[in-house]
């Protein structure tokens, strides 16, 4: 699915898999962000370069954060010579195994290598578009965010913060907080998170799972904070 000029959609539900990866093409490489979690999912991510013509190599993979259906390609990531860049301790236990996932998902853990560690407020230059890298921790403790300038353009990739949902019988959208249940979720992060990402002037989403958004992403994380502040009043 092309989303802008040089940014694509390359899984998710048009495709048949679970969750959004997204590839940005630049003059000389295909970056990749996040890598799904199995066979179908990389090969949605081939059928997407087949269908558009997108003849450059993948050199480089954001993950945002560490789940399996995020990051459990890591290792074939590794085996096409792909640089992957993630935050602990999420990027620990994709190189260590990850319990957690295992359960939740019912399969076995694939260990993997995490080429870099990514730092917050990183900015990647690839000449003609650039990647800023913001920690975003809350639905993980290593989450990260990543705004990609491009086509004039500021794309937020969230990993999994909020999705948005159709409305019906309303020409509107509604929001949905992704999953807190994590052994490392933490909601006042993920208010903080929700917070940040409000003020980085974005007009297009690019969510982890379902549809993207085109219009004022600051408008839906300050939504997202007052629905996650509200779950956390019940709390107490």
């Amino acid at each position: 699915m092309k989303i802008s000029e040089h940014l694509y959609k390359s899984s998710g539900v048009e495709y048949a898999t679970n969750s959004n990866t997204f590839l940005l093409k630049t003059k000389e490489e295909l970056i990749l962000f996040d890598l799904g979690f199995d066979d179908k999912q990389w090969k949605a991510m081939e059928y997407t370069k087949e269908l558009w013509g997108l003849d450059k190599p993948i050199t480089t993979a954001f993950l945002t954060h560490g789940h399996y259906d995020h990051a459990g390609n890591t290792y074939k990531a590794n085996e096409k010579g792909i640089k992957v860049y993630c935050a602990d301790p999420d990027a620990y236990k994709i190189e260590n195994g990850y319990e957690e996932m295992e359960k939740l998902f019912g399969r076995k853990w694939i260990c993997a290598r995490v080429d870099e560690r990514i730092k917050d407020h990183e900015v990647f230059d690839f000449k003609d578009a650039k990647v800023e890298a913001h920690k975003a921790p809350g639905h993980s403790k290593g989450s990260f965010a990543y705004v990609i300038e491009t086509d004039g353009h500021r794309a937020l990739c969230t990993g999994d913060m909020f999705y948005v949902r159709p409305l019906p019988p309303q020409d509107a959208v509604s929001l949905e907080l992704a999953y807190m249940g994590g052994d490392d979720f933490d909601i006042d992060d993920f208010i903080e998170t929700l917070d940040k990402m409000a003020s980085l002037h974005c007009d297009i989403l690019l969510p982890g799972h379902y549809s993207i958004y085109y219009g004022d992403v600051d408008a839906l994380c300050k939504e997202a904070a007052a629905m996650v502040r509200k779950i956390r009043e019940e709390r107490r």
